[in-house]
């Protein structure tokens, strides 16, 4: 089996041939591919790179691509701050109260250019691994 089949057959509730592997290691891909979570966060080139050498490096079935946590929030506008060698943080809060929800414009996050930065890692690596490798884009 492929990873990728490996990973659909178990999300099926069926039993792979082993048990598949895809970890949450954004930080750990980056930091042994010797890019700064700033370069990570702005050049997808760089991360596809890291994501693809640490799926090689340890045989993984998949890759689970994750820059941070504050993505999505900071294309919606909350405050995040960008520190050069740790993942962006929300800082502050767009909303005053829960019921500011309703006043909220319709998101458009499609044009930040972080999220953009995602979809073409998500591209890249998919490109590299073609169906061999199970992909997941968590933006």
């Amino acid at each position: 089996m492929t990873g990728r089949q490996r990973i659909l057959c178990a999300l099926r509730g069926d039993s792979p041939d082993r048990v598949p592997v895809m970890l949450h290691q954004f930080m750990q891909a980056a930091s042994e591919a010797g890019v700064t979570m700033a370069e990570f966060r702005r050049n997808p080139a760089e991360l596809a790179r890291a994501f693809i050498e640490s799926a090689e490096k340890y045989g993984l079935d998949g890759t689970m691509v994750d820059v941070d946590t504050a993505t999505l929030a900071g294309a919606l506008g909350v405050p995040c701050e960008f520190p050069e060698n740790e993942p962006a943080v929300c800082r502050g809060a767009l909303l005053p109260a829960l019921e500011a929800v309703n006043d909220l414009p319709p998101p458009d996050a499609g044009k930040d250019e972080r999220i953009q930065v995602w979809v073409e890692g998500v591209r890249l690596i998919k490109r590299h691994f073609g169906d061999a490798h199970f992909v997941r884009g968590n933006c």
